[in-house]
């Protein structure tokens, strides 16, 4: 096998095993075991360690490894249970490695655990021992006690048998710099073969070179550099030889598997973030004694965010919820349905019906920011909570706003409160300049005293006046004069709240006197940017200073970078934003920026997003039209009202134009008629006839929809599914029937024309429901042709897909509706017929029939990939959804050639119209095999090497559909073929495949995605 150096990260859920060796063996298995608990029995705060600093160094290390090896590390949170349930796991790891805290109490030393709330939870030697005790085999080869203390714990492992035991001192603390130093040493030492002497060796005198150790000062020597006292601190026991190298077994090719951070959006660490301890706890205490909705509460700025993100850190960290934790920022959110919107987006859900879509999800959903929702739609909100409460039994909310949510409504309210002194100093220190760097005056711990009283607690200040003593090189005593701060006895007598309004004021208004010019003209702008302000706009609008005024708002921690979009933006830090507004000056309103904003979104923006739904990337464009949605409403009502342009072009008309077939993630609950009223009168007023012309053309294409319904009844449409019962048949070698069954399915009804008061019928297209699942793509080793090899297996996301192959009424129904890109032949069809599949139909056209129906109905529809085209047609069997063989009495093909046993039948040398054999598959789905060939999304592909693996479609480059100038795929066999042509995984290969091709036996049949409901 060839070798490759470079690691392969295998994603695993945290905690998640893989036993991969026989009893009795050490696998190739590092076992760490972190704890990281929030408070000790007596609820006062522990320290936190860098955990997942370290264990990305350890595999960073390992990756790096010039020849090949295969490694598993697995991570567990250490309690009293998983300690004792690893120890006595069958397949021993080749290291345990314990992360977290030792304590020494007298002359007894322990592990310090974590329970299910977070509390310290001591584990003994003699504990430890019991735990050990009674193995047939030692736990591992090599245990590494990265712990304070932990050279008295050593011996349970040593007793039990292993051979390598590193640990600290019993006397000693061990710094956290340090133990992560060895470590990383240590294992990239070991997976060299280098003995474990020494490896231990090299790992000390890498902790006694390591730069971050030499510039901490020591207390016992009152000079820089603790690196020496550090690396003799470390054990290496028992006091025998150690010359040995540990038995690791060998590989081929180099693999390192690890846990992903995955199966959430919030990030894994924010490394400025401390305290909160207490809270955190409180929050966990409530859920573990089964609260299933908590509300934090608090004043603007006071830290409810920053709080939220660290307890669902906290959590997803111990994977305490299988489908994950999840964050949904709604500020100036002020729609029930854009809510609904954002959580089916971030967690891509199939419909808009949360209750059930999340019935039976176990995850953690954290709404935060809900003031603009409580305002505007209060009773919705609380319907919303109310419903997914009592729907969701396995889903827990995390609720922030400013005000006490009390309402109707079973939820656990918890008020977030000042930052206490000790935290405000942590907090401080960690934007200001290194204390050295303070001042040497006698009175620095008295000035450092009456900051944190002046400061109170509140995180904005203290970060303002952190960042400004950082920015100006300050001295301490400077930075109080410069913040007019007090005398004590004055300070007490203010209250809490005046404190905070005084501190915020100040240290706001000497941060803006410190902005460069470009930094005082871009900052009161960012308060007409609810959303913030990203990258891209601020350079339309300011060119190049515009990004570098936006890099000093962030010095100045005036500005905050936006950890919940997916773009590079700033926002205003609540608090700040009406200071903001006031630094407005009279001819700086929002008339002075909105032209330039409006060119902005007209030209770039309108751009991006038409080019991510035309290229069906449409979750980056759903992502990206709702994180700007509220700027991009506040300046095209502007636009409406007040744009007057030179060029007579209306921006805010053709913006309105442009995104109009995509309004539902820009204002969920807001018909886009309303807004393409109000545009066409701004074009008119500026004189602009091609934005007058796009309007009409909106309008006109919305005309002829249904009734706009909003968010929640398109949530209740989709929750009602309707049931649909077909016939299914199993067939032998020689096609006899040796099977029927009844089965059922769900499916929705699509109008594309509805019924006319004379009489005559509407033109509907069902939609079958196809579950989720996993199959093996193409045909095995000894089957089938090399084109469809080789066979692999492919994930498919549940989707909905036509019944039948598009029929010639529902093609000519779907050619009335206005065009999107080409024009279409209303009756290309060479065998004629309503319920005939239609034919003669090019891959851009059946494109242009998807875009036209996406339009018209507002969800998103599109040819299948033909991962989904496979996977829908085998529905379980192979090589056929009958069986083993094909018959005339089932299909529509050349039956004078058999397949297998099969016998001839009829060949009927034509179409035949849809569902005509009254067969389905076990989906539901009629006429997969024969009849048309169908088209598929994907390009062609001589083999499968290198195929997706996720059921998307397999695109080699270019992924503008109109502009495609590769042959495409289709799928299923047509009446003309002979039936292995018309088997499950048979693929069309021939120069006829080409995408603007009119064959008589080339039709098509469209999928309903994942989020189905677009507009």
């Amino acid at each position: 096998m060839a070798v490759s150096k470079v690691a392969e990260k295998v994603p695993l859920s945290p905690g998640v095993e893989k036993v991969t060796k026989q009893d009795n063996s050490f696998s190739n298995q590092i076992l760490i075991l972190f704890s990281a608990p929030l408070l000790t029995e007596e609820l006062l705060p522990v320290e936190n360690l860098s955990l997942q600093e370290e264990i990305d160094a350890i595999a960073l290390v390992l990756e790096d490894i010039s020849h090949p090896i295969a490694v598993e590390i697995v991570v567990k949170v250490a309690t009293s249970q998983t300690l004792q349930d690893v120890l006595s796991h069958r397949v021993k790891p080749l290291i345990i490695h314990f992360i977290g805290h030792g304590m020494r109490d007298r002359d007894s030393t322990a592990l310090v655990l974590e329970d299910e709330v977070g509390i310290t939870r001591s584990f003994s030697e003699e504990e430890l021992a019991i735990a050990l005790s009674n193995q047939n085999q030692p736990p591992c080869q090599l245990a590494l006690l990265n712990a304070c203390h932990s050279e008295k714990l050593a011996q349970a492992f040593i007793k039990a048998g292993v051979s390598h035991v590193i640990a600290v001192n019993a006397e000693d603390k061990i710094l956290d710099v340090a133990a992560r130093c060895f470590s990383r040493r240590l294992y990239q030492a070991l997976f060299n073969q280098v003995s474990v002497a020494n490896s231990f060796l090299l790992s000390r005198n890498a902790v006694k070179l390591d730069d971050k150790l030499i510039k901490l000062f020591n207390s016992q020597t009152f000079q820089q550099g603790v690196n020496f006292d550090e690396a003799f601190k470390f054990r290496l026991l028992p006091q025998t030889d150690h010359n040995q190298s540990l038995i690791i077994e060998p590989a081929d090719s180099h693999q390192i598997i690890y846990p992903q951070w995955l199966n959430t959006n919030i990030p894994r660490k924010d490394p400025n973030f401390v305290g909160r301890r207490q809270e955190i706890h409180q929050v966990i205490k409530e859920l573990v004694s089964d609260k299933r909705c908590i509300a934090l509460h608090g004043m603007g700025g006071i830290g409810k965010t920053a709080l939220a993100y660290a307890i669902a850190q906290w959590l997803h960290e111990r994977d305490r919820y299988k489908d994950g934790v999840w964050f949904i920022s709604l500020r100036d959110t002020d729609s029930v349905g854009t809510l609904i919107i954002k959580v089916q987006q971030s967690l891509e859900l199939r419909s808009f019906a949360l209750e059930k879509e999340l019935r039976n999800s176990r995850l953690f959903l954290i709404l935060d920011d809900l003031d603009k929702l409580i305002e505007k739609e209060s009773n919705e909100l609380i319907k919303l909570l109310n419903s997914l409460l009592e729907q969701c039994p396995n889903l827990r909310l995390l609720l922030t706003c400013r005000d006490s949510l009390v309402r109707d409504i079973d939820c656990r309210q918890q008020e977030v409160y000042s930052m206490g002194a000790s935290e405000t100093r942590q907090i401080f220190k960690k934007y200001a300049p290194l204390e050295a760097e303070w001042g040497d005056n006698d009175d620095l711990a008295s000035d450092f005293n009456l900051l944190v009283k002046f400061l109170d607690g509140y995180p904005l200040p203290i970060k303002l006046a952190a960042s400004y003593m950082a920015e100006t090189q300050c001295t301490l005593k400077m930075l109080c004069e410069e913040l007019d701060i007090e005398p004590l006895e004055i300070l007490d007598d203010y209250s809490p709240e005046q404190r905070k309004e005084r501190s915020l004021r100040i240290t706001l208004e000497r941060s803006f006197e410190m902005l460069s010019v470009e930094g005082q003209d871009i900052f009161p702008l960012l308060a007409f940017f609810p959303s913030g302000l990203s990258r891209d706009l601020a350079m339309a609008i300011r060119g190049r200073s515009g990004n570098k005024a936006l890099m000093e708002l962030l010095k100045f921690s005036m500005a905050e970078k936006s950890s919940s979009s997916s773009d590079w933006r700033v926002t205003l830090p609540e608090p700040a934003r009406t200071y903001a507004q006031s630094k407005l000056e009279q001819r700086r309103g929002i008339d002075y920026v909105a032209p330039q904003v409006l060119d902005f979104y007209n030209g770039n923006f309108c751009d991006t997003v038409l080019k991510l739904f035309g290229n069906r990337d449409e979750k980056k464009g759903q992502e990206l039209l709702l994180q700007e949605n509220s700027n991009l409403i506040l300046f095209i009502e502007w636009g409406y009202e007040h744009e007057m342009s030179s060029d007579k072009i209306c921006r805010s008309a053709r913006i309105t134009a442009s995104l109009s077939p995509y309004w539902r993630w820009i204002e969920a609950n807001q018909d886009p008629l309303v807004r393409l009223d109000l545009a066409i009168e701004a074009a008119q007023r500026n004189q602009d006839r091609v934005g007058e012309d796009l309007v009409r053309n909106a309008i006109a294409a919305f005309s002829s929809r249904e009734v706009f319904k909003d968010v929640q009844s398109l949530g209740r449409e989709s929750d009602e599914l309707k049931p649909l019962e077909f016939k299914t048949v199993t067939v032998n070698h020689s096609g006899e029937i040796i099977e029927r069954e009844t089965k059922l399915a769900q499916y929705f009804t699509e109008t594309l024309q509805s019924p006319s008061p004379s009489g005559i019928l509407g033109i509907t297209l069902d939609m079958v429901a196809i579950p989720g699942g996993t199959f093996m793509m193409g045909s095995p080793e000894g089957k089938g042709y090399d084109f469809e090899k080789p066979q692999h297996e492919v994930k498919v996301q549940p989707f909905f897909m036509g019944k039948y192959p598009v029929t010639q009424a529902q093609w000519q129904a779907v050619t009335s509706l206005p065009q999107v890109n080409c024009k279409l032949r209303p009756d290309p069809s060479y065998f004629k017929g309503e319920n005939r599949p239609v034919e003669r139909v090019s891959w851009f056209e059946a494109v242009e029939f998807c875009d036209r129906l996406s339009h018209h109905t507002g969800k998103s529809y599109r040819l299948p990939s033909e991962a989904e085209w496979e996977y829908a047609c085998r529905a379980g069997t192979t090589p056929f959804h009958f069986g083993e063989t094909i018959t005339s009495e089932l299909a529509n093909f050349n039956a004078n050639y058999t397949y297998d046993a099969g016998v001839i039948g009829t060949y009927r040398e034509q179409t035949t119209e849809v569902g005509s054999f009254e067969v389905a598959n076990t989906f539901g789905l009629y006429d997969m095999h024969g009849n048309v060939w169908e088209w598929c999304l994907d390009d062609w592909h001589n083999n499968y090497e290198g195929a997706s693996t996720d059921g998307s479609a397999w695109f080699d480059n270019n992924n503008n559909l109109y502009q495609k100038q590769e042959n495409a795929v289709l799928r299923g066999g047509s009446w003309v073929n002979f039936p292995e042509y018309c088997r499950s995984a048979s693929r069309y290969n021939n120069g006829w495949a080409e995408r603007g091709s009119h064959r008589y036996d080339f039709g098509f049949r469209v999928v309903c995605g994942v989020g189905r409901i677009l507009q």
